[in-house]
């Protein structure tokens, strides 16, 4: 059995007054009366060692204990020490028992997929299931037991099936019996509710991603999908969370194909109208509606097709509506694929670092920027597969110049600069066009607060808004946002000033239309409405809002629907300027205040808003009381 790490509480027992909660450091109780923890029973193994406890059972005068090394109990009599380890009894030892429950008179216990009843003193073996034992429950005195894909109840020695998980390649991880019906929790973020004696079953499903970590959000349109935050994310319960901003609504995507599941998907595009994703070990699949396609082998070039070799490993699309793709560790790293012609093409560099590309950023010229894996060397290799040119950028001054050769991300912004995330800071190449043509090249970082902007923080992720400012997702300190230029900071977001759930930031994704971004944590997503959005070259359905501007009104006035990076004046009646202001994207907001910072005086004040170049104009009016 493992030797006992984590602070958390597995189960938690009322007896009276008392509160008894077991944990991987023993049993915690807790007296309501005196609102304080009155014992703790500590290093109950064998000789004192430490000793997980698993479930806790208070039956007649004893407290009895399922642990990772059998099942222990001790009488809760006054004059018994509890916190001595030697008086506690043990059965069953080396063996790990996850639950105890109480049914009537009887006692049962659950061991991976086994399952003993007590009789007299002694834990009797009764019965051996095909998989786990996921939940024990008491029925009115009838054992009702759940494995990974069934429920069955235990009456007069006779096992009975009530329910049976549609065979999906999940589990059913816990039952509760509230009298009228049984809800069952699955492994398919399915929540069901089974009306006792009936297959009329209920599912539900949570509002919200099927799990809090390890996951990365990618925009498509007004939908916002989420896959492994990382190349190192891989696990195998994969499922992709939607969430339809149109509605608010997170969707679960099943990840099959007619004949199997698609495997661990690591990436996704989309193209047409039609969502292709990455799958790390089985190869490349499509998706039209709910309708998933076999992989995607078409005909390639070299002497081993892509979906033969598998550990694909990042996608990304081109303008011509290519899309490319990377494999790991394998002989060709690097392909094309064209969907019109299901053709597969080798495009792999030479340099040896370019066997491990753990994710793929196409330029503005198309180069093939390949961020390689930091546990093979690191850095990025950027590679011209017409030219055969190629260059390999590492933290060294004239050859890249990086913050650090572990590259997390990598981000083009409306300047056509390249933003370059690392374990160390940010940087940025003002010319990616010119990457290929030799000579020294160093990186360029900006300079906030005379320092290196970000120096020594671990940038977990880029995302890049429409009015070009840089969001920065960090690894243990939350999120900022700086001015196109990285040299103003707007905002910093953490937990001790803002509802994000964590400082260790996986993913940001921005919907450019209405300016939300996307966060996800290791705990949890969660959204912020920004003011810049996605700007036109006209101006649109301007509102202003609120208007007319109660007099106790000290938050933000909204202005929307303007010509991209709208430059604004704000003046009053008589023409004299008040504000000036440059809108984010097609949203400009003004706080109330002139130029002097001064609350404005009652009365109606008039919003002109110009293009940059002064040719598409327009006027609004906003009203304060």
């Amino acid at each position: 059995y493992q030797t006992p790490q984590s602070k958390a509480y597995q189960s938690i027992v009322v007896d009276g007054a008392n509160i008894y909660l077991a944990g991987d450091l023993g049993i915690v109780v807790y007296n309501l009366d005196r609102n304080e923890i009155t014992e703790a029973y500590q290093n109950l193994g064998q000789s004192g060692a430490a000793l997980a406890i698993n479930d806790l059972l208070i039956y007649n005068d004893s407290i009895f204990a399922a642990t990772d090394d059998g099942i222990m109990a001790a009488s809760l009599s006054a004059d018994i020490n509890r916190q001595d380890f030697n008086n506690w009894s043990r059965k069953l030892t080396g063996l790990s028992f996850d639950q105890i429950i109480q049914t009537g008179s009887n006692l049962y216990a659950s061991s991976e997929n086994d399952l003993f009843q007590r009789e007299n003193d002694t834990w009797i073996f009764t019965e051996n299931f095909s998989t786990s034992i996921t939940s024990l429950v008491d029925q009115n005195g009838t054992l009702l037991l759940s494995t990974e894909e069934r429920i069955m109840s235990l009456s007069n020695g006779i096992w009975e099936t009530n329910y049976t998980l549609n065979p999906k390649g999940e589990r059913i991880n816990d039952i509760i019996d509230d009298g009228s019906y049984i809800w069952i929790g699955t492994g398919n973020f399915w929540l069901v509710r089974n009306p006792k004696g009936t297959t009329d079953n209920e599912f539900y499903v949570i509002d919200g991603p099927g799990r809090d970590t390890s996951y990365h959000a990618i925009n498509f349109g007004r939908k916002l999908y989420s896959v492994p935050s990382s190349f190192s994310d891989l696990n195998t319960e994969n499922h992709i969370n939607v969430l339809d901003l149109e509605n608010g609504f997170w969707e679960i995507m099943e990840t099959k194909t007619a004949s199997e599941s698609i495997g661990l998907v690591i990436d996704m595009i989309e193209l047409n109208g039609e969502t292709y994703f990455a799958s790390y070990d089985k190869g490349l699949f499509k998706i039209n509606g709910s309708l998933v396609s076999e992989p995607l082998t078409g005909s390639g070039s070299g002497p081993t097709n892509p979906n033969a070799s598998y550990n694909l490993s990042s996608l990304e699309l081109d303008e011509k509506g290519l899309i490319w793709a990377t494999f790991y560790d394998r002989p060709n790293n690097l392909y094309s694929y064209n969907p019109t012609s299901n053709q597969w093409q080798n495009q792999s560099p030479d340099h040896p670092f370019g066997k491990y590309p753990i994710d793929l950023f196409i330029g503005p010229n198309g180069d093939k920027w390949l961020t390689i894996d930091p546990e093979e060397g690191g850095g990025i290799l950027v590679y011209n597969e017409t030219s055969g040119d190629e260059r390999y950028l590492n933290l060294n001054g004239g050859q890249g110049g990086l913050p650090s050769n572990e590259v997390t991300d990598i981000e083009l912004d409306e300047d056509l600069f390249v933003w370059v995330a690392t374990s160390q800071g940010i940087a940025f190449f003002t010319n990616p066009f010119g990457i290929l043509q030799g000579g020294s090249l160093t990186a360029s970082v900006p300079i906030y607060e005379n320092r290196l902007l970000l120096r020594n923080e671990y940038i977990t992720d880029i995302a890049i808004d429409p009015a070009n400012r840089k969001w920065f997702g960090t690894r243990s300190n939350g999120i900022w946002l700086f001015s196109e230029t990285g040299e103003e900071l707007i905002y910093h977001f953490t937990i001790d000033n803002s509802p994000l759930p964590s400082n260790h930031i996986l993913s940001m994704a921005i919907e450019p239309k209405s300016g939300e971004l996307l966060i996800t944590t290791d705990k949890g997503a969660i959204s912020f409405r920004s003011d810049a959005t996605e700007g036109t070259d006209r101006h649109e359905n301007v509102k202003v809002y609120p208007n007319p501007v109660a007099p106790d009104f000290n938050g933000q006035i909204v202005i929307e629907g303007l010509v991209n990076n709208a430059q604004i004046k704000v003046t009053d009646v008589s023409g004299k300027l008040v504000k000036e202001i440059r809108a984010n994207g097609s949203t400009a907001i003004w706080n109330g205040r002139d130029l002097n910072n001064s609350r404005v005086k009652s009365g109606v004040y008039l919003v002109f808003s110009s293009s940059q170049d002064g040719l598409e104009t327009y006027v609004a009016k906003i009203v304060v009381i």
